[in-house]
């Protein structure tokens, strides 16, 4: 804490240092007023922002007064873009420029009302689907019909090159990624527990980063994905409900609301969720050497059921100080309980394919756990234009209990059968401190620094007791070797700077982040011991080059570093029997993995027809891959799984996206991505060629109706023992806007058409080799009611003065506070 504190100090100093050494320079004032094209009214709170004509970087950002007036002070001599947004309108742009000696006065804009009706087919004002930025790709979540009534995960689903398996994990291009929210990391615990406790509906976009700056924290080497929420922030009132239920017995519903006055903003959201689902596995393993009950084939087949419920909610606000100063508090909490039952049946056969013995495994488990996160942001802007510093601390509490009971019964030809009776008990805390501050200046027309600091401190405790049951004594006695209690502490200090400018139509970034690990753990039932300490540092460039001749085309290269730095289940020295002839296991000697990763893009833009096209390759090094490896043990015929640095892994690829309007009414997307994977070490040697398709089509039909079909194939993808074999899929959505500004939403969508997916893995070693598969109820139909009232008026929670009258008396420009 003392590091921090130290570092923000330093920080203050060289803000302070770096605005008093900026040059002053000769600068002019962009003023004008915004109004209602039908009504003539000034809209308030209008979004205005000064863009540069050449790169489209933002230059200052503002909100309308009341009379509609903005007003740009200091800025040079030039051409700009002004991009005037205000819920319920269409975005208006208009080129100014100024002249050096007189300031300009961009007159009244008028904005016209959102929605046209075009041969009966409404088409309204929407967000481009997809578009590519010089470091991310961003995608439309409000586009996406066949997510509707789902959940984070389901949005992620249907963004290339993101894979999700069948424990929900996420994968970027086969790596780990981070899931950040909101640009900040994932408030409650791992990105699968976050993403599954955020309805679809409340997400507003979602960012694909695969080669992040120094900016962002180096953990995952797959990048980042950024999810960013909806939020309003007009002067106003806005309130969503949610409801929706599918088959095979999943509800939801949630609530989503913001209350805007003069200097608060008030937001909150609830939400709850249940399913029950079953599920299936199939194994069939042959032991190229045979163990010594002589077992030379092994099949085991699987049913589960599993009920999941959690409900909770983030309730906060926004305190507008002033027009430079913003704080922002929030307080989230959730609750989850889950029930699960397995049954696995264990069979055993000799060389012969005669049976040798079988067995019936049952396993029931509860779990329940509760979430806490609370957060304090603050904003200043300055004076000089886009020069800001950000503060942020979060406090996130996890609480976990579960209990488990593992009962086998055995049968052997002409023997009497035996059996054993396990009991388990777990009690989990999670303890994450978050501190941030950061800091962006211009230098000069073109150029900008960023810098900051940030320190995260993790603690976990663990502890988790097996007891397993005597049949000579009739009592249960503790394992030493199943039991285990662990403590983990994780804290890392980062510092990073970033250079932006341009030289042309060139653009260019470069920073380097430094960062100091200390990775602490050690079990109490073992007396083994964890203390690992890493400084690392990870630059980037980004370059972009905008074509002289035509400004809606763009290449764009850059390089960043990455590190996969263990976890805390990775290092756990844990072992997991409750598949008694596959265990798990943690591994406390893991070390980082580092990686080294290039792309190269170029997109396209078409203005008269909406339509975009990218293509982008790319290659990535991954020193000491941390992935998992099985071993048999040939003597009681059980697999060990665990984790270890296995490798050096060698990704390279290239992808291909385009976006097309057919007509206005008709639009689709499809992506390509092929991969060459290679993984190479002294005991694991595997490589392939892969390949994977995405597609997307939407019709917007006449009387509100919207349908979406999209698709996926991937083809098999290497692991270090094997391949994960193909995968493939298809979603239908059918949306419906009712009432007045389409407040009520009806969606119906129907997941996995064909009943396709299916998770497939194969093993091949020297000494097994295993065909496994699992199945899940991916097959179901979802209905998803929506409905959202509110009014966003600036002018809704003002007193009238007597005798006052509507537009009567313009204000001054005078700024309101930058975005």
């Amino acid at each position: 804490m003392r590091t921090h504190l130290l570092l923000l100090l330093l920080l203050f100093i060289a803000v302070s240092n770096v605005n008093a050494q900026t040059p002053l320079t000769t600068t002019w004032k962009i003023s004008g007023k915004i109004v209602d094209a039908a009504t003539s009214r000034p809209v308030e709170y209008a979004s205005v922002v000064l863009l540069q004509q050449s790169d489209s970087s933002m230059v200052s950002g503002m909100y309308t007064t009341p009379a509609g007036m903005f007003s740009f002070d200091r800025v040079t001599p030039g051409i700009y873009v002004l991009r005037i947004t205000f819920m319920g309108y269409d975005k208006l742009e208009k080129a100014v420029r100024v002249i050096a000696g007189k300031n300009t006065l961009a007159g009244t804009l008028r904005l016209q009302t959102a929605g046209k009706v075009l041969n009966a087919v409404e088409i309204k004002a929407e967000k481009p689907g997809f578009s590519m930025q010089i470091d991310r790709q961003v995608f439309d979540a409000g586009s996406m019909i066949n997510a509707e009534g789902g959940t984070g995960t389901d949005i992620l689903k249907n963004i290339p090159s993101v894979d999700v398996d069948i424990d929900d994990n996420i994968t970027l291009r086969g790596k780990s990624v981070t899931i950040y929210v909101d640009g900040k990391p994932s408030p409650f615990g791992d990105a699968k527990t976050a993403l599954q406790m955020i309805p679809a509906e409340s997400i507003e976009r979602v960012e694909v980063i695969n080669n992040p700056s120094a900016k962002f924290e180096a953990q995952g080497g797959g990048g980042i994905i950024n999810i960013v929420l909806k939020k309003d922030k007009a002067i106003g009132y806005n309130v969503m409900f949610n409801a929706g239920a599918a088959t095979l017995g999943q509800v939801n519903g949630s609530a989503n609301a913001s209350l805007r006055l003069r200097r608060f903003n008030f937001f909150g959201n609830y939400q709850g969720r249940y399913e029950s689902l079953g599920g299936s596995g199939f194994s069939n393993r042959q032991n190229l050497i045979p163990d010594s009950g002589q077992t030379s084939y092994f099949s085991q087949t699987s049913s589960n059921n599993n009920s999941n419920g959690n409900h909770g909610g983030r309730f906060g606000f926004d305190y507008f100080l002033d027009d430079h100063n913003t704080f922002t508090i929030a307080q989230g909490v959730n609750r989850n309980n889950n029930d699960n039952d397995d049954h696995i049946f264990l069979h055993y056969q000799n060389a012969a394919r005669e049976t040798i013995r079988d067995g019936n495994r049952y396993n029931t488990s509860h779990g329940s756990s509760v979430n806490n996160n609370t957060s304090l942001n603050y904003k200043h802007t300055f004076k000089k234009p886009n020069e800001e510093l950000t503060a942020y601390i979060s406090y996130s509490g996890n609480r976990s209990n579960s209990n488990s009971d593992y009962r086998t019964r055995y049968r052997k030809l002409a023997a009497p059968s035996d059996s054993t009776w396990q009991q388990n008990t777990g009690d989990n805390r999670n303890r994450f401190w978050n501190l941030q501050s950061d800091y962006t200046t211009p230098l000069g027309r073109k150029s900008k620094l960023e810098a900051g600091v940030k320190s995260t401190f993790r603690h976990i405790g663990n502890d988790y007791t097996a007891m397993l049951f005597r049949a000579d004594l009739q009592q249960f006695e503790k394992s030493p070797q199943l039991s285990n209690k662990y403590d983990y502490e994780e804290d890392i200090h980062a510092g990073y700077i970033n250079y932006a400018g341009a030289i042309g139509n060139l653009g260019y970034q470069v920073g380097v982040r430094a960062e100091q690990s200390f990775l602490k753990g050690y079990s109490f039932s073992r007396d083994t011991t964890v203390d690992n300490r890493f400084f690392n540092l990870f630059p980037s460039v980004f370059l972009k080059y905008n074509m002289p001749k035509n400004q809606h085309q763009s290449l764009v290269f850059n390089y960043s570093t990455r590190i996969d730095r263990p976890n805390f289940d990775q290092l756990l020295p844990y072992v997991n029997n409750a598949d008694p002839q596959n265990i798990r296991t943690g591994n406390p000697e893991l070390q980082p993995a580092l990686s080294h990763k290039f792309e190269v893009s170029y997109s396209v833009y078409y203005p008269k027809t909406n339509n975009y096209f990218s293509t982008s390759t790319y290659y990535a090094q991954t020193n000491d891959n941390i992935d998992r490896i099985s071993t048999l043990d040939t003597i009681t015929g059980v697999t060990t799984t665990r984790p270890m640095n296995l490798a050096t892994q060698q990704n390279m690829g290239g992808n291909i996206s385009y976006s097309i309007h057919l007509f206005k009414w008709w639009k689709a997307n499809a992506n390509l991505n092929l991969e060459y994977n290679k993984l190479t070490s002294i005991a694991v040697s595997n490589e392939n060629f892969s390949y994977g398709i995405n597609a997307n089509t939407q019709f917007r039909l006449p009387a509100r109706f919207s349908i979406e079909l999209s698709g996926h194939y991937r083809s098999p993808r290497i692991q270090p023992q094997g391949t994960f074999r193909a995968m493939n899929g298809m979603d239908l959505g059918l949306r419906k806007e009712l009432l007045k500004n389409k407040a009520l939403v009806i969606a119906l969508n129907v997941s996995d058409l064909l009943n396709t997916q299916q998770f497939s893995s194969h093993y091949e070693t020297p000494v097994f080799i295993q065909d496994y598969d699992r199945k899940r109820p991916t097959r179901f139909v979802r209905i998803n009611i929506r409905y959202r009232f509110g009014k966003m008026d600036p002018n809704l929670f003002k007193k009238k003065k007597h005798g006052e009258e509507e537009g009567e008396e313009e204000e001054k420009p005078k700024e309101r506070g930058r975005l």
